[in-house]
């Protein structure tokens, strides 16, 4: 009868310790996701507002045709702004870049999202 106390007392205390591992190994997970989501956020706010200098030379349409090539999806204009995949390109009246914008918002200004 111990023995069978000592396994039961050993099993509960390895599951335990694998639940305790399990929980920190998922913190640690948790803790490197979202430390690389900000990290792709804070590149795409750097790139979306750094596009427009540098193709400060480039017209409308040779943006679009660049753009174009790096997705599947289809080009349209829709209020104002023309979206490539997934890039809303806002061109000011001389057809120069002046803003890019992602199809999704987190709150930030995005003049390609202000009719939804």
């Amino acid at each position: 009868m111990k023995w069978i106390i000592t396994i039961l007392i050993i099993l509960l205390l390895t599951t335990n310790a694998f639940w305790l591992y399990s929980a920190v190994d998922n913190g640690v997970t948790v803790a490197y996701r979202d430390q690389q989501i900000h990290e792709l956020d804070e590149t795409r706010k750097q790139l979306m507002a750094s596009l427009p200098e540098i193709a400060n030379q480039l017209h409308k349409e040779e943006i679009i045709e660049i753009t174009k090539k790096y997705t599947k999806l289809k080009a349209y204009d829709k209020n104002g702004c023309s979206w490539v995949g997934w890039l809303g390109l806002k061109f000011n009246e001389n057809n120069k870049l002046q803003s890019v914008s992602p199809v999704w918002s987190y709150g930030d200004e995005n003049p390609c999202l202000t009719s939804f």
